[in-house]
């Protein structure tokens, strides 16, 4: 089994500030030494104000508006057209309501930024929204369990999913062309490999008993090692003493008033960082903790969930654990989970994580990319 020192090689330096992850459109992103921040971008955010209004009214579907901000010259980073995925992602997204949150999950709180949008008008635009979503099911004739998971080996490509609705065929096909035709595999027959993949990387509750005394007993080295947080904390006690020096030395008339409130309020400005970086890593420490448990509850149940779980509890099941299926002459050949479940599988020594690479970075391990813990969560209630 791996040691839990390489499976959670986590807290890096604390980011403080109201937002330090890349701004999102409408945004920019403000740093200094010692925080980081967003603020309203003066060509974009007003336009992001006028999107919501727009699309609230209900007369433009996602493509549509696509289009009309293309029209009107508004891009990417990139300078390319913002598309109708992009802007789905931009409609739900709270932090436009200017909220914020440690990652994603998290019950969202006040954030520092300016928002860009009221909470009458959101609300509306998620009603909107939603209808869309039902008129997208009344049309859809097949459902597939590996949308955007299966990745085609033939063709060096991710896959698309499709339905051939003359035919009454369901499939997978490669984006790319070999000898200009794409490759198309039965989705039937790939999805009949799924539970042989969910089996694999189940483990045993005597794997999840010494991952879960191996995961306590690296939080309790690192919490008396001298760590970033310890040395945050060993800093605050020491600016503790420079405060009750310079009162001393402001009565006994050593320092003028000028200088012990320019010093003060250096002491202050410092002291409030490290407090902000302080409980930031305490609160990092105890969720990371609490969701390495939660996938680890979750990891002992896995093939029992798919075997027993409907079509949407399937697909939930997939997009939580697996993070790519690499598929060649209709055989599933590899096998990439996300974090932390691949943590966990070659922790237990799996040969379904067959990708050699490193152990997922901290981002993936909080779930910052695809908010995994409130899927995990649902998929809990399976178990109970």
């Amino acid at each position: 089994m791996i040691p839990i020192e390489q499976v959670v090689s986590l807290m890096g330096a604390g980011q403080t500030g109201g937002w330090p992850k890349q701004a999102p459109f409408g945004y920019v992103n403000r740093r200094d030494k010692n925080s980081a921040w967003i603020e309203i971008d003066p060509h974009n955010g007003p336009f992001v104000t006028e999107a919501f209004r727009e699309f609230a009214t209900g007369k433009w579907t996602l493509e549509s508006w696509a289009d009309h901000a293309y029209s009107l010259g508004y891009r990417s980073r990139l300078g390319n057209r913002i598309g109708r995925s992009k802007w789905s992602d931009i409609f739900h997204h709270r932090l436009y309501l200017g909220e914020t949150w440690l990652k994603e999950g998290d019950i969202p709180v006040k954030g520092s930024h300016q928002p860009l949008v009221d909470e009458g008008i959101f609300t509306q635009v998620q009603q909107v929204l939603k209808q869309h979503d039902k008129n997208k099911q009344r049309t859809r004739r097949h459902r597939y369990l590996l949308r955007g998971i299966l990745h085609s080996v033939d063709a060096d490509s991710p896959c698309w999913a499709e339905t051939n609705n003359k035919k009454k065929l369901s499939y997978y096909r490669s984006r790319k062309k070999i000898n200009g035709s794409q490759v198309y595999y039965n989705s039937k027959g790939i999805e009949e490999q799924l539970p042989a993949i969910f089996k694999s990387v189940t483990i045993s509750e005597k794997v999840r008993q010494y991952l879960r005394k191996a995961l306590d007993d690296f939080f309790a080295g690192e919490t008396e090692g001298d760590g970033e947080l310890t040395r945050a904390e060993a800093r605050l006690t020491k600016l503790d003493r420079m405060e009750d020096n310079l009162q001393r030395l402001f009565v006994e008339e050593e320092i003028s008033m000028a200088d012990f409130k320019k010093h003060r309020s250096q002491i202050e400005a410092e002291r409030h960082r490290l407090r902000n970086t302080v409980d930031v890593m305490r609160q990092r420490r105890n969720l990371v903790k609490a969701d390495f448990e939660i996938a680890l509850e979750l990891a002992t149940q896995l093939d029992f969930l798919f075997e027993k779980g409907n079509f949407d509890e399937k697909r939930l099941l997939c997009e939580t654990v697996l993070k790519r299926l690499y598929v060649a002459d209709g055989r599933i050949t590899r096998t990439e989970l996300n974090a932390p479940f691949a943590i966990i599988a070659r922790a237990n020594g799996s040969g379904a994580v067959t990708n050699g690479g490193p152990f997922g970075t901290v981002p993936e391990l909080l779930f910052e990319k695809k908010g995994l813990i409130p899927a995990i969560q649902q998929l809990l209630i399976l178990i109970s």
